[in-house]
């Protein structure tokens, strides 16, 4: 019994002494250690801790930015498809292969046999002519020189600049002429009077030399930095092309005449032409004698 009792309390001489230390805030003990404090960090002083990327499975590229510590980038969120119109699902045509023309202008030929050649003979003599009887109707009535005092695109009226547009066009168009009567008289050997004839025409439709001013004054026009001293190139150009182009294009239209006489020899019934009338000698210009 008295050793229960001793037991006991030792027991509550133990729980006395514990307690107070458990509840309360006490001083420092002697001889035991200071307690840790942690100092304050000063603003943007870097921590202790160094984030590392979570290491992949072997065989699979790091993301972008992985090795730094860069955040994952979020995945974009889906955007509805835009609707498909009808024009979208039709192919386009084929662009020319130049954008110049006044609508006469000729394809390669690509034809075969004496047929062929023939019909495409009678379509090239008809759009020559009518190239011809459109460009004299652009330059009819005008003075035949270059315009005094022309220094900038400004200078020029609009009816001026839309005149030499139009010439621009039909250049073009003559100048698929030249091709297509080039490639296409190589097989006339069934009718040599056809061949000669577009032999002919070929030889004065490369001779249209002046023509290419045309486009060259209308490049003066639309792009008008390309060409300094502008005033020197235009007036250049604007007389060249008054002096000569007129005889080069009659010369041209004749051949084409005779062109017409010779596929009339040998065109099936009902595909004959009218062999177009021929152009005075003096030139449309403004107050010139018709002869």
């Amino acid at each position: 019994m008295a050793r229960r009792q001793v037991l006991v309390a030792a027991a509550l001489l133990a729980a006395g002494v514990a307690l107070p230390a458990y509840g309360q805030q006490p001083g420092q003990v002697p001889g035991a250690s200071a307690p840790r404090v942690k100092a304050p960090r000063a603003p943007g002083a870097p921590t202790a801790k160094t984030l590392r990327p979570r290491q992949l499975p072997s065989g699979l590229p790091s993301p972008a930015g992985a090795a730094a510590g860069a955040p994952a980038a979020v995945a974009p969120v889906a955007q509805p498809a835009a609707p498909v119109t009808p024009q979208a699902v039709v192919a386009a045509p084929p662009a020319p292969s130049n954008a110049f023309t006044a609508g006469l202008a000729m394809p390669p030929f690509s034809g075969t046999g004496d047929a062929a050649r023939y019909e495409y003979l009678r379509t090239l003599a008809r759009n020559i002519d009518s190239a011809t009887v459109a460009l004299v109707d652009v330059f009819r009535n005008t003075s035949g020189q270059p315009m005094a005092g022309a220094s900038a695109p400004t200078s020029l009226s609009a009816r001026e600049r839309e005149r030499w547009s139009r010439c621009r066009d039909i250049y073009w168009d003559f100048h698929t002429f030249a091709s297509g009567a080039q490639y296409v008289r190589e097989g006339l050997v069934a009718s040599p009077s056809v061949q000669h004839a577009a032999a002919a025409l070929d030889s004065a439709l490369t001779s249209l030399d002046a023509l290419a001013e045309c486009d060259n004054v209308a490049s003066m026009i639309s792009a008008p930095a390309r060409w300094d001293p502008w005033a020197q190139y235009y007036e250049n150009a604007a007389r060249h092309f008054y002096s000569d182009w007129y005889a080069a294009v009659r010369e041209a239209h004749e051949r084409d005449r005779e062109l017409v006489v010779a596929l009339n020899g040998v065109l099936p019934a009902g595909r004959a032409l009218p062999v177009p009338p021929g152009l005075p000698r003096t030139p449309p210009y403004a107050g010139a004698v018709i002869r």
